[in-house]
């Protein structure tokens, strides 16, 4: 059956979303993942933790409903939810907003507020991070200076989104990487920090642009762990 969609999980990946008219009455019950979607959605990492989940829920098939406890047996977990509490200094304020400094805050705020799923608006950040390091030589400053200034960018950027707590991959990450140490680079951290080797790992290891970013900002903040970087 083809696919109608995709759903963002809170590891980093989207999963197939599929729809039949003829599995219930009621609409919004015709709207369904196949097993390895479900893997994904509960924190399932691993080839060999999956086999063994998608073959236990096989054989648990057509008795009543799968219980969620068969996920959590094969490596899953529940989705975490982490509060983020109110930066005590805001960066935005403090950032020259007069035409004698060229500083584009606007287009960063912008991008990041267009962009309704993190998982788009993380690679849509890093993009512009990537982008910025790339040219770092035109603005005659060490790389770990640079990197305070996009991360002073990026903290004021989503200074704006005014979330008050992380429950994806992506928000974690970038967070972790930001100037409010206490109020949200610590909670990212920490939010990451039981996937470091499964499925941050994974979305890390084909983000050049985010390990090279983390890897300057350990520079600007020795408290972030080297697993953060690669």
């Amino acid at each position: 059956m083809k696919s109608i969609g995709q759903l963002p999980t809170p590891y980093g990946v989207s999963v197939p979303v599929y729809f039949d008219r003829d599995r219930s009455p009621v609409e919004d019950d015709c709207y369904f993942h196949d097993i390895d979607g479900c893997m994904t959605l509960a924190g399932v990492h691993g080839t060999e933790n999956r086999g063994r989940c998608a073959a236990e829920i096989r054989a648990n098939m057509g008795r009543g409903g799968i219980d969620f406890g068969i996920f959590l047996k094969h490596g899953g977990r529940k989705a975490l939810y982490l509060l983020l509490e109110n930066p005590v200094a805001p960066v935005y304020p403090r950032l020259p907003h007069d035409m004698d400094i060229d500083i584009p805050i606007e287009n960063w705020v912008t991008l990041a507020m267009d962009c309704s799923r993190w998982d788009k608006r993380a690679d849509v950040m890093l993009e512009i991070i990537a982008s910025n390091l790339d040219h770092s030589a035109t603005w005659d400053l060490p790389l770990e200076l640079h990197a305070l200034a996009l991360s002073q960018m990026l903290t004021a950027s989503l200074e704006h989104l005014v979330e008050t707590e992380i429950d994806c991959l992506e928000a974690a990450a970038m967070y972790a990487l930001t100037l409010h140490y206490s109020e949200w680079s610590k909670v990212g951290v920490e939010w990451l920090a039981s996937l470091r080797s499964t499925w941050f790992a994974d979305w890390r290891d084909t983000r050049p642009s985010y390990k090279r970013f983390a890897k300057l900002m350990r520079v600007i903040n020795p408290d972030l762990p080297g697993w953060i970087a690669g």
